[in-house]
């Protein structure tokens, strides 16, 4: 009876709209907190966010300390500083990440190695025996990209430069307790950071609407969120200003990323992990040159899925058939790819020919893993990267 049950993990709170950031300090009050450890970036720092939320925080009487030692796709030596600075916060009783989803996945790991020991191996997904997680920190989270749907998700992922490779750990206990949704907080972000987040973002929703773990739950939670980024990422990415998009954008990382989170990625991160963990290439611009590709490769398994998230991505579906459906919401990715000028081949992003074999063979060791609708073998998984070339 188990098997027929639909589970839902989620953060115990979300706050979305304008002005939310200054409900930080009354859901640290609200979690019994009074001594914070902030997480973020030195961007952040530079553009004055910190500083907004550190005094919002600070005038409330809550206690500060503030680590901002992150950096892009994080690795085990960057966490391992985190979480030592985190241990040293003796009093620390709630963590707060402010930044995209380098800053939120720092945070998480720092969380799990300050609070039960060991390294990021120990706890690692696919691990031959993983470590469970026995105590955390409360977290709240203000995601300041609209991309990876960390706040969301049970995930926390970082890069192992020593053997190349884009791990992860998996735990409800890692889902935020308080996600924090401000639109204002992402409008500063470049176009092209703005597009590449996005596609990350678009990807988790396609992803796990074709999962074969999929359920009614994440159908609906994946669906409006195609929808809401299929409206509004381009209008994000020309007109970093307007608010609608933004929050559009913002919501539907949300959304996104709790509907991966409870069911499953697929073969378009498999692909790009491995490159991520080889070339240390923007997650979200990986995603987006394998989407397409890997979308044609599923219809034959997974058709009506496809087919249906045409509507979502702007495609006026009526009268057409599952298979020109299929076609045309493979063809709306591709579109939009272009016009938010995602361009890039791998080969623009330092990957050469003779790579593929080795990305290839990388990726099909866990090919089959995720909740992909259908098997890829090491040739088609080759193929594939070809095709991204």
């Amino acid at each position: 009876m188990g098997d027929d049950v639909l589970t839902l993990c989620l953060p115990k709170r979300t706050y979305a709209g304008a002005g939310a950031v200054t409900r930080a300090a009354e859901a640290a009050r609200e979690l019994g907190a009074r001594s914070l450890f902030v997480f973020t970036d030195r961007t952040l720092v530079a553009t004055g966010a910190l500083d907004r939320l550190v005094a919002t925080l600070r005038s409330e009487s809550l206690a500060v300390t503030v680590f901002d030692d992150t950096e892009p796709e994080p690795t085990v030596a960057a966490v391992g500083r985190a979480a030592v600075s985190l241990s040293n916060a003796a009093d620390t009783d709630l963590i707060v990440s402010l930044g995209g989803g380098s800053v939120i996945d720092t945070a998480k790991c720092a969380n799990v190695l300050a609070c039960n020991g060991g390294s990021l191996s120990d706890y690692e997904d696919g691990g031959a025996a993983p470590r469970g997680i026995a105590r955390l920190l409360p977290h709240v989270v203000i995601p300041t990209t609209a991309g990876t749907g960390s706040e969301a998700s049970i995930w926390a992922v970082w890069v192992d430069t020593e053997r190349r490779t884009k791990n992860g750990i998996s735990d409800p206990h890692l889902i935020a307790d308080v996600a924090i949704l401000d639109a204002a907080l992402t409008t500063a972000l470049p176009p092209r950071v703005t597009a590449g987040t996005g596609m990350d973002a678009l990807t988790h929703a396609i992803e796990a609407s074709v999962s074969q773990f999929a359920s009614p739950l994440t159908d609906a939670l994946a669906a409006q969120a195609v929808e809401l980024i299929g409206r509004s990422l381009r209008r994000a990415v020309v007109a970093g200003d307007d608010l609608d998009a933004r929050a559009d954008m913002l919501l539907g990382s949300f959304l996104a990323g709790a509907a991966f989170s409870n069911s499953s990625c697929g073969l378009v991160h498999t692909l790009a992990e491995a490159v991520g963990g080889f070339f240390r290439t923007p997650h979200g611009l990986t995603n987006a040159l394998l989407l397409a590709p890997v979308m044609e490769f599923n219809r034959s398994a997974a058709a009506g899925r496809i087919a249906r998230l045409a509507a979502g991505l702007g495609v006026d579906d009526a009268g057409l058939t599952i298979d020109e459906a299929g076609r045309a919401a493979v063809a709306a990715v591709r579109q939009l790819t272009a016009d938010i000028g995602l361009s890039e081949t791998l080969r623009d992003l330092g990957v050469g020919r003779g790579d593929l074999v080795v990305l290839a063979d990388a990726a099909a060791e866990w090919a089959n893993e995720s909740g992909n609708p259908r098997e890829a073998d090491r040739a088609q998984i080759l193929a594939l990267f070809e095709e991204a070339f």
